[in-house]
C-alpha cells in the first residue's frame, strides 16, 4: 500500500507524518522537544493527533492529508499542489523550492550545475529556476507572489580537485543571483558545510524540511 502523508499543525509544533496501513512509519517535527521519535512518550500531542486522524477518532482535527509525494531527480524539477516535494541525496547540488502562498502551487528543482546552458537543460541553476517558475505561472501561480527557499551546496569530497570542491559554492551563488535577478524573494536557505542533505518541501504551508546525512533535521 502506498504511504499516506499527513501534515499535522498543533499548538506546539508542525509535523509531517508518513503512514502505511494506519501505522506511523516516519515523522518530521518542527520542534525537537515535541518530535515524535522513539524517545518521545506515547502521549506526545503530535502523535496523538496523527493516530487519531488515521483511526478516524480525532474530532475537529486540523490534520491535512497530502495527495502524495514527488521527487525531483538530478537536473529535474517537479511542480505540484498539496504534495510533498523532494530533492534527495544533495551533496554539492542545491534543492530549490518555489512557492506561491496564494495558490499553493509549488515547485522543487534539483540543481546540479551553476549558470545556464544553451540547450535549456534544467541541470543548470538559471535554466531550472526560470523554467520551473514559468511552468508554475502557466498552472495558475501568481508571479509576484512566488517566493523561494533552498538548501544544499555542501563540500563533501575533500580529496577532489579545487574546481570540483568549489562547485557547491558556485551552485549556491548561481541560485542566489538567479533568484535576485528574477525578483523572487528568498525567504529561507540552508547551504554550505560538509554534510549531505535530503530536502522535503511541504506545499501546504511552504515549510522546508532538511534532513542531514548525520540524522539532524532542520525546518526552515
Amino acid at each position: 500500500m502506498t504511504n499516506e502523508i499527513l501534515f499535522i499543525p498543533t499548538a506546539n509544533a508542525n509535523a509531517v507524518i508518513m503512514s502505511r496501513q494506519k501505522t506511523i512509519v516516519g515523522t518530521y517535527c518542527s520542534l525537537s522537544g515535541a518530535c515524535p521519535s522513539d524517545r518521545c512518550h506515547a502521549q506526545c500531542n503530535v502523535l496523538v493527533e496523527a493516530r487519531g486522524h488515521l483511526e478516524g477518532t480525532m474530532l475537529n482535527s486540523d490534520a491535512r492529508l497530502l495527495d502524495g509525494e514527488m521527487s525531483a531527480g538530478i537536473g529535474e524539477y517537479k511542480i505540484g499542489k498539496n504534495v510533498l516535494l523532494k530533492a534527495m541525496g544533495l551533496g554539492s547540488c542545491v534543492g530549490v523550492a518555489l512557492f506561491d502562498y496564494s495558490t499553493g502551487i509549488s515547485g522543487m528543482a534539483h540543481v546540479l550545475l551553476p549558470g545556464a546552458s544553451n540547450d535549456g537543460k534544467t541541470k543548470h541553476a538559471e535554466n531550472a529556476i526560470r523554467a520551473m517558475r514559468d511552468e508554475m505561472i502557466e498552472q495558475g501561480a501568481v508571479k509576484r507572489r512566488i517566493v523561494a527557499k533552498f538548501a544544499g551546496g555542501a563540500q563533501i569530497f575533500k580529496h577532489m580537485s579545487l574546481e570540483m570542491l568549489q562547485i557547491g559554492d558556485r551552485n549556491i551563488k548561481s541560485v542566489e543571483e538567479t533568484l535576485k535577478r528574477e525578483r523572487i524573494e528568498i525567504v529561507g536557505q540552508d547551504t554550505g558545510g560538509e554534510i549531505g542533505r535530503n530536502v522535503l518541501f511541504n506545499a501546504i504551508d511552504g515549510s522546508m524540511i532538511i534532513k542531514y546525512s548525520n540524522g539532524k533535521v532542520l525546518w526552515i
